[in-house]
Parts: structure tokens; sequence; C-alpha cells
């Protein structure tokens, strides 16, 4: 995701318009990969949201009295509601908070992420399909034109 966010940074810097003869053809190029970035953005934080919901249902691999293992497996995330069980995870301490606290946090920063990487795809498919300008701009400067009439 790092590597998606910096390539997505370089290409909103305006000096790197110089790929195609004209102006317009470089910055139709550049938001063509800027969208195939934020693309790739949307597939890997929804891939971290995926893989933090399955963990934060699987629950935690602890000691039990009966030996290493997922204790809350077949539970069915029931155990994040109950947390009377939680003693049966006997090591490492406190291991069912900190699971909960880490999935979270990762499914919320994804989602998150998720998010921003959508708005950004629509964003850059409006600049290719509409021009150079977003539907949006269009639309208040449209909205401003009528206000002066």
């Amino acid at each position: 995701m790092l590597i998606v966010a910096a390539v997505l940074l370089v290409l909103e810097n305006e000096s790197n318009y110089k790929c195609c003869q004209s102006e317009n053809c470089s910055k139709k190029y550049m938001t063509l990969l800027s969208m195939i970035f934020s693309a790739l953005g949307i597939a890997f934080s929804g891939y971290c949201l995926v893989i933090s919901a399955l963990g934060l249902v699987q629950g935690p691999y602890c000691r039990t009295p009966d030996g290493w293992e997922y204790a809350f497996e077949g539970t069915a995330g029931r155990f994040l509601t109950d947390s009377s069980i939680w003693t049966e995870c006997l090591e490492p301490e406190h291991v069912v908070e900190w699971n909960i606290i880490l999935f979270s946090v990762l499914i919320a920063l994804s989602g998150l992420q998720v998010i921003v990487c959508l708005i950004r795809v629509v964003t850059q498919l409006s600049k290719i399909l509409c021009g150079t300008y977003s539907v949006i701009i269009q639309v208040r400067a449209r909205w401003e034109y009528l206000h002066l009439l």
C-alpha cells in the first residue's frame, strides 16, 4: 500500500506531464495511471480488510488447558461479546484484548483506504470521461453562473 501511495503522490506532481507530444494527452495518460494505481489500492486494502475480519472472527492462537490452539475458532465470533470466556487463553497474557484491538484498527484503516481509493477512482474516471475537470467542478461552475444571472 505504501508503494501505491508513493506512486499516486508522484503522479499528482504537475511537472510529470511530459510523456506525450501534447499536454492534454500526457494529463489523460497520468490520470489513467492514477486510476489504475487507485484500483490496486482498493484491491490491497480490500484484501487487508477481509483477512483482518477473518482473523478477528477466528480469535487468537493461545495456550489453553488443552495446549496451543485457536480457542475460539468454533464460536463464529461470539466470543467477542462474551468476555467471561476470554480466560480460556492462559498465555500470552491479554492476547484476546490485543487481538481485538489490532484487528479492529486494521479493519478501520483498511476500510478508510478502500473508501479513499474508491473516491479517487471515481474522480479520475470522471476526469477521463468528462475532460480535464471533474463533474463536481463543472456542476459548481454552472451553479455559480446561474447565481450571477
